[in-house]
């Protein structure tokens, strides 16, 4: 099987895994079976999908430098690409603080509210724009590269749309409303 086809599998299971356990069926299943909930099952299921994203991650590791390199930039070019990678960080981490990190991973009840300020008042999902920032703000892009970032970012797409029905479930009118000021994803600047 060539390179291409096993990391697009690898990162396919992982996504169904992901997928599944963030699903709202799968979480009452497990408060109803174990009696896991709320901070609890959220911690365990980020402790779970570090784990779940190893075999995608180790097989790119090692297989992309076996091919082609789409793209490679050096100089003040370089340094650029670096910093939007530094920048993509940033927000990342930004985003991750503003809601609360250990609301995030699990070590934190959750507190249920809508957040529209700072980064949230820009775009509705920052995480998401750090996170496509980082991974594809790269000096050298191979093919495989390029494979796994695309896969990435429709899964974002994918968490984005998930997120957003939740979101609106939840907050209703408000998340409507806040909705229609503030993009998605590409931050609109007045």
């Amino acid at each position: 099987m060539n390179a291409y086809v096993t990391l697009t599998l690898l990162f396919g299971l992982f996504a169904f895994v992901h997928s599944l356990t963030a699903a709202d069926f799968f979480k009452q299943r497990a408060e109803t079976m174990f009696g896991i909930r709320g901070a609890r099952y959220r911690l365990l299921y980020t402790l779970l999908s570090f784990p779940s994203a190893l075999p995608f991650v180790a097989f790119w590791f090692v297989t992309r430098g076996k091919t082609p390199v789409l793209f490679h930039v050096t100089g003040f070019t370089a340094i650029l690409v670096l910093l939007a990678k530094f920048v993509g960080a940033a927000i990342l981490v930004a985003s991750l603080l503003q809601t609360g990190i250990g609301e995030f991973l699990g070590l934190r009840p959750e507190r249920r509210r809508l957040v529209t300020t700072g980064l949230y008042a820009r775009v509705r999902h920052p995480m998401y724009l750090g996170a496509i920032v980082f991974i594809w703000a790269s000096p050298e892009l191979r093919y495989l590269d390029a494979l796994l970032y695309t896969l990435a970012t429709l899964y974002f797409a994918f968490g984005i749309y998930i997120e957003e029905r939740r979101l609106l479930a939840s907050f209703g009118p408000e998340y409507e409303s806040y909705r229609s000021r503030v993009p998605a994803i590409l931050p609109r600047f007045k």
